[in-house]
C-alpha cells in the first residue's frame, strides 16, 4: 500500500492519543513522506481532524460497534477512509477501501480487516442515504455534524454571530492562506515580490499588514534561499498587525511578555531597526531556543531572550518600558483554520481570563508614563477580548485606550477607540483581538 497513507495514520494516532497540535505533528512527520504525496498527506491529516464529528457520525450510523469502543488502529483507519470517501475524488473510493483493509491485514489482524471492509463497503452503498439522513437532523445537530463543531460552541457562536453562524462555520473550516512578513532590515517588500516572481513564486501584498505578503502557490517556502538568508518570516497577517499597531519608535525598550514562538518580538525588532532593546520572555524554555535561532537567521541583535512566567510580576521592571506586548494565552478560537483540533478542546474560561488579566495587569506596571501596551489574543471570545480589557481600564484610571486609526486601515471603525476585532468570515484573516492602551 502507499506509504503516505501509513504516515497519515501514524500522524493521526499521535494527534488523537497525545492531544497534540496537528501543525506540530505534521511538521515533524512530513519529512517521512514522498515529495509527490506531500499535499495529499497534509490535506488528509487536517481533513480528518477538521471533520471528526461528521466522520464519527457516519461510522456510527453503519457500525454496531461504536467509535468509542473501537481499537485505535481500526478507528483511525476508518476515520481516514471515511474522510477520503466523502471529501476526495470519487475515483479513489475502491483504492481507499482496499488500502485501508490491507493496512489492518499487515498488522496481522484478519478479523479486524474483515470488519473494516464490511463497514466501508456498507458506507459506499449507503453514501447518498447517509447525507439525506444528515440533512434531516434538527438544526443545531445538523450544524454540529455537517461542519464538525461541538454543540456548545455552535450555541455560543449563534449568540455572537446570529444568522451568519453557518457562514462562520464554513469559513473556519477552510484552508488558511500562507502569509509571510518581509524582514525590512534586509529587503523591501516590492523587491522580495520581484525576487519571488523570478523563481515562479506568486506573491501579492496583504490587504492590511504593511510588511505582509500572501503566497498564492503555497509550498515549502522555508526551504528557499530567501528564507535561509533571512529575507522573510512565516507569520499570519493578523499576528503582524499587532506589531504594526504597536508601532514602536527607534531606541525604545520593549518587553514581550509571552513571546514564543517569537513573531511579535522579531517584528518589533525590525520596526525599531535593530536599535534599543527588546526583552523577549516566555515560560517555555524549548520555545525560547527557537526565538534565538530566528534572531541569527534574520540578523537581529537587539533582543535579550529570557525564561520567565508573565503571570508573576517582575518588580525590577516597574516603570521601565516604552512598550509592552501582551499576547496572552487564550482559547485560540480564531485560528481553527490552522489548528482544527482547537474546536474540540474544552477550556475553563474563568481560569484562562484570570491568567490573561494578571498578565495584562503586570504588563501595565512595566510601562513608563506615556508608555503603550498592545494586548492581543487569537480568539473571538468577547470575554477574553473587549470585556477583559474594558474591565481592566475601569479598574485602573491611570490607563486609557490609545487611538490606533493611523496604524490600521480605515475599514476598522473601532480603531479610533483603541482596538480592532478580526474574523475569518469578514476579513479572510485569523480571528484576533488587538487593543492598545497608554499609561496617562
Amino acid at each position: 500500500m502507499n506509504s503516505y497513507r501509513i504516515q497519515v495514520i501514524e500522524t493521526l494516532k499521535k494527534i488523537f492519543r497525545d492531544k497534540s497540535y496537528s501543525n506540530i505533528v505534521i511538521n515533524n512527520d512530513i519529512k517521512n513522506v514522498d515529495h509527490r504525496f506531500l499535499s495529499l498527506y497534509r490535506k488528509s491529516v487536517l481533513g480528518v481532524v477538521e471533520n471528526l464529528i461528521f466522520i464519527d457520525w457516519v461510522i456510527n450510523q453503519v457500525s454496531k460497534t461504536k467509535t468509542k469502543k473501537m481499537e485505535t488502529d481500526v478507528l483511525v483507519v476508518l476515520r481516514l477512509a471515511v474522510y477520503q470517501i466523502f471529501f476526495l475524488d470519487k475515483s479513489y473510493e475502491n483504492i481507499v477501501v482496499n488500502e485501508s483493509v490491507q493496512y489492518i491485514k499487515d498488522r496481522g489482524n484478519m478479523r479486524a480487516s474483515k470488519f473494516v471492509n464490511a463497514i466501508l463497503r456498507n458506507i459506499l452503498r449507503s453514501k447518498e442515504a447517509l447525507i439525506e439522513k444528515m440533512n434531516l437532523l434538527p438544526e443545531d445537530e445538523f450544524l454540529s455534524v455537517k461542519y464538525s463543531y461541538p454543540k456548545e460552541l455552535i450555541n455560543k457562536w449563534k449568540k455572537q454571530f446570529g444568522n451568519r453562524i453557518e457562514e462562520v462555520l464554513i469559513v473556519n473550516n477552510a484552508e488558511a492562506p500562507l502569509e509571510i512578513r518581509v524582514n525590512t532590515l534586509k529587503i523591501k517588500r516590492d523587491e522580495l515580490i520581484k525576487l519571488f516572481a523570478e523563481k515562479g513564486i506568486k506573491a501579492y501584498k496583504c490587504k492590511y499588514a504593511d510588511k505582509g505578503l500572501v503566497i498564492q502557490n503555497p509550498f515549502e517556502i522555508d526551504k528557499t534561499d530567501e528564507y535561509r538568508k533571512g529575507l522573510f518570516s512565516i507569520q499570519s497577517q493578523s499576528s503582524m498587525l499587532a506589531g504594526q499597531i504597536l508601532n514602536p519608535k527607534e531606541g525604545s525598550l520593549i518587553i514581550d511578555m509571552c513571546a514564543a514562538p517569537g513573531g511579535k518580538t522579531l517584528n518589533a525588532a525590525e520596526y525599531i531597526n535593530n536599535t534599543g532593546q527588546i526583552l523577549s520572555r516566555d515560560i517555555y524554555h524549548g520555545k525560547l531556543k527557537l526565538i534565538e535561532k530566528e534572531l541569527k537567521r534574520l540578523g537581529i541583535n537587539n533582543v535579550k531572550v529570557e525564561e520567565y512566567d508573565a503571570s508573576k510580576l517582575d518588580s525590577s521592571l516597574i516603570g521601565k518600558a516604552d512598550y509592552v506586548i501582551a499576547d496572552v494565552p487564550c482559547t485560540g478560537l480564531g485560528i481553527i483554520r490552522r489548528k482544527p483540533e482547537i474546536k474540540y478542546k474544552k477550556t475553563d474560561i474563568n481560569h484562562i481570563t484570570q491568567i490573561q488579566y494578571k498578565i495584562l495587569e503586570n504588563g501595565s506596571k512595566y510601562l513608563k508614563l506615556g508608555g503603550e501596551l498592545v494586548y492581543s489574543t487569537c480568539t473571538t471570545n468577547i470575554e477574553e477580548n473587549y470585556e477583559l480589557i474594558n474591565k481592566f481600564l475601569n479598574n485602573n484610571k491611570d490607563y486609557a485606550f490609545a487611538d490606533i486609526s493611523e496604524n490600521i486601515d480605515e475599514y476598522f471603525e473601532t480603531a479610533k477607540n483603541g482596538y480592532i476585532e478580526l474574523y475569518p468570515h469578514l476579513h479572510d484573516m485569523d480571528g484576533f483581538f488587538i487593543a492598545k492602551i497608554k499609561r496617562i
